[in-house]
Formats: structure tokens, sequence, C-alpha cells
């Protein structure tokens, strides 16, 4: 009888599979995570519709816009959970939480006592799902700041460890920080903003609410994010606390940046905006844009090269110039 040899893998051929396996999973992955950023991208639009559509159906029930935060002491007498006076201190997030289907958070939540008051700290430690964009990285948990009860200092090491809340990575336009083509300063533009302290309809929106942008992506807290790098906390300034829990003051006056974003404010050279710096400005973890919600109820993309001129144009509501393609 003839005897057969059995085939067999020699080791090159062995290596060169692995290779191609290797080289079909290298080539695989990159859509694999472009799929999944796609899908993040249309959740966290679709959470801003959401906040979009509350805020609209606010409007709706009240005739106007809730304004983006309240600060009062009720003529003097308002006092916190201790017996002590202090401002009471809301935003518009905690305003809207009926309209989206938050309603039993909004009885766990006591408007009488500011949003840093101990009383609150449970609601303000619950997580709002519609209020997380799903890209965004960190812990969603910070300590709160406000300067009105806690004094307008800048030592971070002020901060109450044991007063903290769950993030928002989206704000709402109260203002905006501008330089003019002139290189001259504006501290903050009042005709920007539908999300003020005074409460705002429809008919306040001279430019169109497709021409006006109410909400944006603000992402990236409790962390201080940097061109793409987590950084140190604005070299410890405590007011990086300003912005962030969803339960206070969550209504933004956009800040204007250096291109490097380390520097903000009254300089010419400070005019960028977009993923520059989330302190207080539109940060996204969308490679390249920034989402927006315009104030009829549509959402889309801005990118971050946008021309700062079209992005002021696109805050304020009544400054009557047309805006072009963006």
């Amino acid at each position: 009888m003839r005897h057969r040899n059995a085939s067999a893998f020699t080791l090159v051929e062995l290596l060169v599979v692995i290779a191609i396996i290797g080289i079909l999973i290298a080539l695989l992955l990159p859509a694999v995570q472009q799929a999944r950023e796609a899908a993040r991208r249309m959740q966290c639009s679709n959470n801003l519709r959401q906040i979009g559509l509350a805020c609209h159906n606010y409007h709706d029930t009240y005739r106007t816009f809730a304004p983006g935060r309240l600060t009062y002491d009720n003529n003097g007498t308002a006092v916190d959970s201790s017996d002590n006076p202090t401002t009471i201190i809301t935003g518009f997030l905690a305003m809207i939480l009926p309209f989206v289907e938050q309603g039993n958070l909004q009885e766990l939540y006591n408007s009488n006592y500011s949003m840093d008051d101990p009383v609150n700290q449970q609601a303000a430690n619950y997580s709002v799902e519609t209020y997380l964009c799903p890209s965004a990285p960190g812990t969603k948990r910070m300590e709160i700041f406000t300067g009105w009860n806690m004094g307008w200092g800048t030592a971070v090491d002020e901060l109450d460890p044991n007063l903290t809340g769950i993030v928002t990575d989206y704000q709402g336009v109260r203002g905006i920080h501008v330089v003019d083509a002139s290189g001259n300063y504006t501290d903050a533009n009042s005709k920007a903003g539908i999300l003020s302290e005074n409460p705002t309809s429809f008919k306040d929106i001279t430019d169109g609410s497709s021409n006006t942008i109410m909400l944006y992506e603000m992402a990236g807290k409790p962390d201080n994010w940097i061109r793409g790098k987590k950084t140190a906390i604005d070299n410890g300034n405590i007011q990086f606390y300003w912005y962030g829990p969803w339960i206070g003051n969550n209504a933004v006056m956009i800040w204007n940046f250096s291109q490097d974003g380390l520097q903000r404010g009254d300089d010419s050279n400070n005019t960028y905006y977009i993923n520059v710096n989330n302190e207080a400005a539109p940060y996204s973890f969308h490679p390249g844009v920034a989402t927006i919600m315009l104030a009829d109820g549509s959402t889309r993309t801005i990118s971050e090269t946008i021309d700062r001129f079209t992005f002021y144009n696109l805050t304020m509501k009544a400054d009557g110039n047309v805006i072009g393609e963006y």
C-alpha cells in the first residue's frame, strides 16, 4: 500500500495567515469606532433636541422661556437649611425637569433653597441621562461653586467637598464676550442670549429662531479640557466650577479664548470659541465639531473653525445681521 503524507501548514504559511488576520482587524477597528462615534453623536444630538423641546414646552406653558438662571433672596428673608442668610440660585435645567420626564426629580429638588444647599444634595447628585453626552469622558461629578454664597474668591481649596452635583454637558446661551473687527472688547453683549436672566419669548428673537443658538455642548466637566488635553483646573481658579452641575447656573456668558486656550477675555488676540477650553465656551468630544440647538428646535453641528463673526451672530437674537452658510 502506498503511504500518503498528511498535508500541514508550514510555519511561514501560519505567519502569513496571522498577518492577514491582523491587517483585517486593523482595517475593521476604525470602521467600528467610527460607527460607534456616529451613534454617540446621534444620541448627543437627540439629547439636545429633547432639552430644546422641553424649553419650547415650558414656553407654551408660561408664555416665556425659562430664564437661564434665577438669583433671589426673597427680600432679604431667604435662609439656608441651617437658618443662615443665603442667595437662592437655580438654573433653567432644573426648571424644565417636568418637560424631560423628570417630574419626580423636580419634586425632590426644593426650590425654596439654593442649589448649593445641603437639602438639595440628593437631587444634585441624581444623574439625568438626557443632560449627558455619551462621548464625554470623566467622573461626571464635581464640587458646587456659587459666588453669591461663597464669596468671589479664586482658591480651589475653598470648595466644600461635601457639596457636589452631577454635571451637564449642555448649556444655554446667556451672553457672549466679544472682540470685534477693530480689536475692541465687549464684556457682555446684551443682544445675545435667549436664556438670559430676564425672561425671553419668541417675539424677542427678531433675528429669527432658525438663526439663533439656544443650546450647545460644553462637555468634559469636572475636568478642564484645553485643545484636546486634560489640564490642571484653570490654574487653580475656583470659578472654573461656576458652570457644570445640572442643578445650578447653566446658562453661560460665553468666553472668548486665545488660540492655545490658556487666556480669556480682554485681549485682541482672544478670538477663539469652539473646542478651545471647556471652562465657559462650546466644547465637544465629537472630532472637529460641536453640536448646537437653534431656537426653532433643530439641531446641527458647527465646525470648530467657524468664522468667529458668524458665531457671534448666531448667539445674538436681535443684532439684525444676516447669517450666510456655515
